[in-house]
This record gives structure tokens, C-alpha cells and sequence, in this order.
């Protein structure tokens, strides 16, 4: 069996097989951890990593070239799975912050949009209560976009009657969406 000056003495480029691949693990595994949890502060998740870079060795054994010290190799991998870890963390972090601002921008229009539709619901509702000719003046200031001067021509009517009417029917509204007005 080779012990660990055989091992730091091997030729390059190392090469893994069943037995180097045990003693590594044997001497290295605790540097590794500790190497881990410096930097990550958890216990599960530093032996979760060291374990993932040995395995992830293993699985490679055949095509993998290390072509420094095998302890050099270790310590850069570890290094290397920790940053990506602390990169996709951030990442992750920032995803969950663009999620909630969504969510919240979202419920946001939401509850815009249902106020709305309450709110013209109920402006339709009242103006349903006006009398017809203020009703159909209303409308077509207000549903069609037309201005006083075209709605006196169509409607054969003086402006100021006009303007009357649409100056009673929101005040009418008003008063009777007086209670969401701090909504």
C-alpha cells in the first residue's frame, strides 16, 4: 500500500486508480473539510462538497490529468466549488428578489385593476340614476370623447346647457363616490 510520501512523491501527471484514490481521500479529506466549512460555516453542506469533488474525481479517474501536486489540484477544486456555490447562492438570491418584486408589482396591478373595474361598475351604476338627456350628454362627453360644441351641434342644444348637464352628472358621481375617496 502506498503511504503519503509515496503519494506527493508520484511522477506527474498523477494518475487515479483504486488505491491512490483511498489514501488521497484518507489525507486529504479533513483539509479539504475544514477548507469548507471556513468559508461556508456548515458542517453538512462542507462535508456535502468535499464528498461531491471526490466523487466527481472518481467518476473522472480515467480521463482526468492532474498535472500538479494532487494536494494543489484538491485545494484549487475545493476553492473552486465554493465560489460557485457563493456565485449561484447570489444568484439565486437575486432571483428570489426579482420573483417577490414581481409578486408584489403584480399584486399591485391587481388590486388596481379590481378597483378599477369596481369603480367604473359603479360610476355605470349611477349614471344609469341620471336623468335621460344628462345621461346620453354624459355618455357622449365622457364614453364617445366628444366636447361640448360637439355635442350642443348633434344634440341641437345650447353649450352652456350642455355644460350644465355634464357639470350636474359629476357632481352627482361625486357625491355618490364620495365614501372611496380615500380608497
Amino acid at each position: 500500500m502506498l503511504d503519503i510520501t509515496e503519494i506527493k512523491a508520484q511522477e506527474l501527471p498523477f494518475q487515479i486508480n483504486e488505491e491512490t484514490f483511498a489514501l488521497v481521500y484518507k489525507i486529504y479529506w479533513k483539509k479539504l473539510y475544514y477548507l469548507c466549512y471556513q468559508k461556508l460555516q456548515d458542517q453538512d453542506l462542507s462535508k456535502d462538497m468535499v464528498h461531491d469533488l471526490f466523487r466527481s474525481i472518481w467518476e473522472r479517474r480515467n480521463e482526468l490529468q492532474i498535472s500538479d501536486s494532487i494536494e494543489k489540484y484538491l485545494v484549487r477544486s475545493i476553492k473552486f466549488k465554493i465560489s460557485t456555490y457563493f456565485r449561484e447562492k447570489i444568484q439565486q438570491e437575486r432571483n428570489l428578489e426579482e420573483s417577490m418584486r414581481y409578486c408584489k408589482d403584480t399584486d399591485l396591478v391587481t388590486e388596481k385593476q379590481v378597483a378599477f373595474s369596481f369603480l367604473t361598475k359603479e360610476i355605470a351604476s349611477l349614471v344609469e340614476k341620471l336623468p335621460e338627456r344628462c345621461q346620453q350628454i354624459y355618455r357622449l362627453s365622457r364614453e364617445n370623447g366628444m366636447n361640448n360644441r360637439q355635442i350642443a351641434a348633434s344634440l341641437l342644444l345650447s353649450e352652456k346647457t350642455v355644460e350644465n348637464q355634464i357639470t350636474k352628472a359629476l357632481s352627482f358621481i361625486r357625491q355618490h363616490l364620495s365614501a372611496y375617496k380615500n380608497e
